[in-house]
């Protein structure tokens, strides 16, 4: 098993150490094809100039099966980066230890990168933490739905009104994103716009074990009718948050603050685009709430796989996976 890695000892790390690091990870018996599986893999005696001078890497691999070369990087969030591999490890630590976010602004400042690189960082970690996880949700789930984004910008004439208008102007403007909590473990929370009945109960069909599970919500109408699937409790905020010994949504609320609380206050503006990335981030670190940073960080790399298909200033298009 791989020892866990203190902050300190990332930060004296060279490119090469943080290389070896992330093979002792993602092959932990042994270098393997990412192309065929191939475990007859040997090392090719390579020479890159540095410093004026040519000196050796072994960093290059080579699969006796197919002949393809590759490297630890490949079919990584890592790969086709010309950032050393040590600030890529000490970003990834960075944002797994933050609990209410690292901004780009603040790596770009602490890492010596352009803002626009660490932007795209962030975006790429935040790849390796989402959840690929497909098992369901089970036990005492609470659902419930938040609305993220600013006031809506209005005339100084329309100021006035009732206090109605006020949240339907405010919803118009804003995400909803949904959350499903299995009470004292993982959450999944996802951004749904236009928030409806049918897509919410769909969400709540396909990561939840029906048999196994009992819902509780508070009395908003998406969820009527969910109790054709799975026993539902409904808590009714206007007259209290706790009804009974267990029916509340406390659990998912707590998610809710955190995740507020790191957009306003760590990042200040979120487009709705790439609202699903941020969602992931903080869910990833809700999950591992119980790790240590030694290990939270482990699990992030161990979690590379995959490659970010867009680039700065566009949004995802095929690469998106949300909760449904």
């Amino acid at each position: 098993m791989t020892e866990s890695k203190s902050f300190l000892e990332i930060l004296q790390w060279t490119p090469e150490q943080a290389r070896d690091y992330l093979e002792e990870i993602r092959w932990p018996n042994g270098p393997a094809c990412p192309s065929c599986g191939g475990a007859e893999v040997y090392r090719i005696e390579a020479k890159t100039q540095r410093n004026g001078k040519l000196q050796p890497t072994r960093h290059l691999l080579k699969c006796k099966a197919c002949k393809r070369q590759f490297t630890a990087t490949v079919g990584t969030v890592f790969e086709d980066s010309h950032i050393p591999l040590n600030k890529w490890l000490a970003a990834i630590y960075l944002m797994c230890a933050s609990k209410k976010g690292m901004s780009a602004h603040q790596l770009h400042r602490m890492l010596g990168v352009t803002y626009k690189t660490a932007w795209f960082m962030c975006h790429r970690v935040r790849l390796a933490m989402r959840d690929k996880t497909i098992t369901p949700l089970s036990g005492i789930i609470e659902a419930d739905e938040t609305y993220v984004g600013g006031k809506p910008r209005r005339h100084p004439r329309e100021r006035r009104g009732t206090m109605r208008r006020a949240v339907s102007l405010a919803k118009q403007s804003k995400t909803p994103v949904v959350g499903i909590l299995e009470r004292g473990g993982r959450v999944r929370a996802v951004p749904i716009k236009p928030i409806t009945k049918r897509g919410v109960q769909r969400i709540l069909r396909v990561n939840i074990d029906l048999r196994n599970s009992r819902l509780i919500t508070d009395e908003h109408p998406v969820y009527h009718g969910i109790s054709r699937y799975l026993p539902h409790d409904t808590v009714e905020h206007q007259q209290a948050y706790v009804m009974g010994e267990d029916i509340h949504t406390q659990g998912i609320e707590n998610f809710w603050s955190l995740l507020k609380r790191g957009l306003i206050g760590t990042f200040h503006h979120v487009e709705a685009k790439y609202l699903e990335c941020y969602v992931d981030e903080f869910s990833f670190r809700f999950n591992a709430r119980k790790m240590t940073d030694e290990e939270r960080f482990a699990s992030a790399l161990g979690n590379v796989q995959g490659r970010l298909t867009w680039f700065f200033g566009q949004a995802s298009q095929g690469e998106s996976q949300s909760a449904s």
